[in-house]
């Protein structure tokens, strides 16, 4: 009987490891497929420039905050994430200057743009680029206080190519939002990253998509779920704990730091 319990657990142990490896296998086979960052993939445009105050040169070192918002095959819904995005800053802009000031521990800035919004079309195949110019093209009266741009990578190559990319393409700016094209993340949780980013003056802040999470498991099919168990589980055992939402696309950035080594912290 010993006997048939200690092959049942070794067996039992041998098919979580390999289920283990697979999830692994499958997460990071992105990653460990691209060899490196392709600046040729790359291409710029800038899509609007709001007015400047008489004289004001438009430099992207004036920004405290850019938005870097990844997307791929987002037609639908990226113009309605625009739109509740630009219609929150507009709203809010007084109060989120102070709290990029009080973050950054400036008096005063330098420009009278201090946003810009930064989308990255990762080699979409439907006509996410041209309803994004149709959006631009619509609400150009209303985008007065905001510079938007688009970094296009020609070739799909995975949102974290996308999200690289376009922190790049902002690095000069104080302050970078990551932020999912679908909205999946409500913008005016802006608030509280960089309340949170004040508080502790962590150089990375995270944010949580928890009030979703009875919702979604209820969309989510069980494989979907199983993996995304196993995975946060070995992320978890790797940085620990204290991070709940390691795959929420909502994350606040001093933007000039070269790596993830900075201090980080839970919204």
């Amino acid at each position: 009987m010993l006997e048939l319990i200690d092959f049942v657990k070794s067996h039992v142990f041998a098919v979580c490891l390999a289920f283990l490896t697979a999830v692994i296998c499958f997460v990071f086979e992105p990653a460990l497929k691209q060899k490196s960052f392709d600046p040729t993939n790359i291409v710029h445009e800038d899509l609007h420039f709001a007015s400047r105050c008489d004289g004001e040169a438009s430099s992207d070192d004036n920004y405290l905050l850019s938005l870097v918002i990844p997307a791929y095959n987002e037609e639908e819904r990226l113009p309605l994430m625009l739109e509740s995005t630009i219609g929150f800053l507009q709203s809010s802009k007084d109060e989120l200057l102070k709290q990029c000031q009080k973050v950054l521990k400036l008096e005063k800035t330098k420009s009278s743009i201090i946003f810009e919004i930064v989308v990255v079309n990762d080699g979409s195949t439907d006509g996410t680029i041209s309803s994004l110019h149709d959006f631009v093209r619509r609400h150009r009266e209303s985008l007065n206080f905001v510079d938007m741009k688009l970094v296009t990578l020609k070739r799909n190559s995975g949102k974290g190519a996308a999200v690289k990319a376009g922190m790049i393409y902002c690095k000069s700016s104080k302050l970078a939002l990551m932020l999912d094209a679908d909205g999946a993340t409500a913008i005016s949780s802006l608030t509280s990253l960089l309340n949170d980013m004040i508080a502790s003056q962590s150089d990375v802040v995270f944010g949580s998509r928890a009030h979703l999470a009875q919702k979604s498991k209820v969309e989510r099919s069980f494989v979907r779920t199983l993996l995304m168990n196993a995975f946060h589980f070995f992320v978890s055992a790797l940085i620990g704990g204290s991070i709940q939402d390691t795959q929420c696309g909502f994350k606040l950035f001093r933007a000039r730091l070269q790596s993830f080594g900075g201090r980080s912290r839970l919204a």
